[in-house]
């Protein structure tokens, strides 16, 4: 008879991790049932705070942070939603998980206004991770943590890579094939060789002359120098914008950048390569020295204030760059 209560209690035991289990359950089946085509759950406050923030879940939650709104006009929120979702594609037909249940979601600014307020989040997109906290899956440390959006990570390779070491587990992408981007890039490709040919017929480039080749040589490297490759492979958003609607032209941080800042940087350092040109070049021949010493003064001018204006430009997005030069 003494054995009764030991058995009552194991009892009582059994019983509560079946719910426990039961409930862990039902919370995973009720997120993947909101899931969209992607893998992606389209949370709001209430499915947030239920399923999300709960100390108790056994699964792990993937989260963006978003304005996906037109009237946010947000380039970099939709970005990352593409890259999320690829990830999420992925995600959902991988037959091998490695016993992991990671669930994707997206909360947009407009689904949790008051949430965004409480927690002082001015600048989005943001990706953070919820750990799973209880059961087999649990992290040691299961505090929520935030995916820094690097030009790595805001790839979808990238982003599953990243992903799969946080996880252990091997994600892969799955990424939808741009047909539009390959035409426009064959009929890019066609143009240019029709132009060559035409160039190649009808024009003897012997007879440009060496101020048409030296143009065609300075704009050449000034599209490389300003970081025209890094958005072709990169494809960045041409501009951020702040959650108020203001427009950003250079992304704060030194690994990033947004499309405009190859065309401010280029024209930058193209009036720069003007001004020592004129110096060099054209100066020297004006014969009155009034005249002379006054344009010379007025592309020094002018040399000197643009090549500022670029190093505070690397010093806003680098602020340990050492030098500096009249603008701050």
């Amino acid at each position: 008879m003494k054995a009764w209560p030991t058995f009552r209690t194991l009892a009582l035991l059994v019983v509560l991790c079946l719910m426990a289990s039961i409930g862990h359950a039902q919370s995973l089946k009720t997120l993947r049932a909101k899931q969209d085509s992607d893998g992606v759950v389209k949370l709001d406050m209430g499915l947030f705070m239920k399923y999300v923030v709960d100390e108790k879940k056994e699964y792990s939650v993937v989260l963006q942070l978003t304005a996906l709104s037109p009237k946010y006009k947000c380039g970099p929120c939709k970005a990352i939603d593409r890259t999320l979702r690829a990830v999420a594609r992925g995600w959902k037909k991988q037959a091998n998980k490695g016993g992991r249940d990671i669930v994707f979601g997206s909360l947009d600014v407009e689904d949790a206004e008051e949430l965004f307020q409480q927690m002082k989040i001015d600048n989005i997109p943001r990706l953070m991770i919820f750990p799973a906290a209880k059961g087999a899956q649990a992290f040691e440390n299961p505090s929520p943590r935030e995916l820094s959006l690097s030009a790595r990570t805001s790839s979808p390779s990238g982003m599953a890579s990243k992903l799969s070491e946080l996880f252990g587990v091997k994600m892969q992408a799955e990424e939808q094939t741009d047909y539009m981007k390959y035409l426009s890039n064959l009929i890019v490709a066609a143009a240019a060789i029709c132009a060559i040919y035409l160039v190649y017929r009808h024009i003897d480039l012997r007879m440009l002359g060496r101020n048409v080749w030296s143009i065609a040589t300075i704009l050449f490297v000034l599209l490389m120098t300003s970081g025209f490759m890094w958005n072709r492979i990169n494809n960045p958003p041409y501009m951020g914008q702040t959650r108020s609607g203001d427009v950003i032209l250079f992304a704060p941080v030194n690994n990033q950048q947004y499309g405009v800042e190859t065309q401010i940087v280029a024209v930058t350092y193209a009036i720069c390569s003007l001004c020592v040109v004129a110096l060099v070049r054209h100066v020297p021949r004006i014969q009155n020295a009034d005249q002379r010493s006054f344009v010379t003064f007025m592309f020094v001018a002018a040399l000197v204030l643009t090549f500022s204006y670029l190093n505070s430009v690397f010093r806003m997005k680098m602020p340990a760059y050492p030098y500096k030069l009249l603008l701050p």
